[in-house]
């Protein structure tokens, strides 16, 4: 008594003859019954029936090339099967063209983050994924104007490793000062890097600018092991440092710590003039007031960022909110007065 061949199994039948037929061109019943472990009959029957499937096309109607199709006079005269056309399963999914660049782009930024060996992964499949786009390898597709900025490895390093780095930082109003910090996180915004951590001058989170760091290296973290006793938390490694109870200097407005974290948005008018210049910070236009000025809206990452933004075109832009903002770009201009005597 033959097994009874299943619905299910019939399915899985049609679907591995159609692949197998692709690879082979075409096969007698007899080899396909032995080959599939099914009978003879079964084949003829099933193979017949492929004949009417398909898949309906855009008029959800099943046309003559919605619909396999196989050598008939093959199959009755010679007990061949031979298809002479198959239809979806040339349809493998494909990204588009945007969607292929998109991910270039984005391993393109990750490059920067990841160790050596999935740095040259990331590199190796931005280059296929460029080849499929028409790229070669002697003018492959990049997303980046040149290479990435080597302190922003070094900052994830610190972060995973949980140690503090050193750097001296250039403020919004042109300071320098040598900062040591407990990095947090590292976040991108406007095409620059942020990095926010805890600062040990000014004992308080702060969110510092990559692109104006220089001098970064490794740093010891005050009140770890071998500083000052009582100066660490005793609960471990992991948890909060208790700060060194020393006197820090009062901050200005650009290093007040955000309301929250991530980006907050400044609203500002500008003149026609500044539009351009003020394209790296991605304004929002958000209309056009009477005095012939626009309203625009900035996403800030950083305290700095009303200062930033005031300097691309002097007297071209006036910040209207929020009030830390105004604050920021005030105190500003009284500090590089002062410097000149005013």
């Amino acid at each position: 008594m033959r097994k009874q061949v299943l619905a299910p199994e019939r399915v899985t039948f049609l679907l591995s003859l159609v692949a197998y037929l692709r690879d082979t061109g075409s096969a007698t019943v007899g080899e396909l019954a032995e080959r599939f472990s099914v009978p003879p009959e079964l084949v003829r029957t099933l193979v017949r029936f492929l004949g009417t499937a398909g898949v309906p096309g855009e008029t959800m109607n099943y046309q003559d090339e919605d619909l396999f199709d196989i050598d008939w006079d093959a199959l009755e005269q010679q007990d061949l099967v031979s298809l002479t056309r198959t239809v979806a399963v040339d349809d493998a999914p494909r990204f588009a063209p945007m969607e292929t660049a998109a991910l270039i782009a984005g391993l393109q930024a990750l490059t920067s983050m990841l160790g050596p060996e999935d740095a040259a992964l990331a590199r190796a499949t931005a280059e296929k994924l460029g080849t499929a786009l028409g790229a070669t390898p002697e003018a492959p597709m990049s997303v980046t104007d040149g290479p990435g900025d080597a302190r922003v490895p070094e900052l994830v390093a610190a972060i995973e490793e949980g140690r503090a780095v050193s750097f001296v930082y250039r403020d919004a109003s042109g300071s320098d000062s040598r900062r040591t910090v407990r990095p947090q996180s590292l976040t991108q915004g406007s095409g620059t890097w942020y990095l926010r951590g805890y600062c040990f001058e000014r004992l308080a989170d702060r969110t510092f600018r990559v692109d104006q760091m220089r001098e970064l290296e490794r740093a010891e973290i005050p009140g770890a092991a071998g500083a000052a006793p009582g100066t660490a938390d005793p609960a471990g490694p992991d948890a909060p440092l208790v700060p060194v109870p020393v006197a820090a200097p009062p901050a200005t407005a650009a290093e007040q710590p955000m309301a929250h974290e991530g980006p907050v948005h400044i609203t500002a008018r500008v003149t026609e003039a500044a539009l351009a210049p003020l394209e790296g910070f991605a304004p929002e236009v958000l209309e056009q007031i009477e005095d012939g000025r626009f309203r625009v809206r900035v996403e800030a990452w950083h305290r700095g960022t009303a200062v930033q933004i005031v300097q691309v075109l002097p007297g071209g832009v006036e910040i209207e909110s929020p009030d830390w903002a105004r604050a920021s770009v005030r105190e500003w201009t009284e500090r590089a007065l002062a410097a000149y005597g005013g």
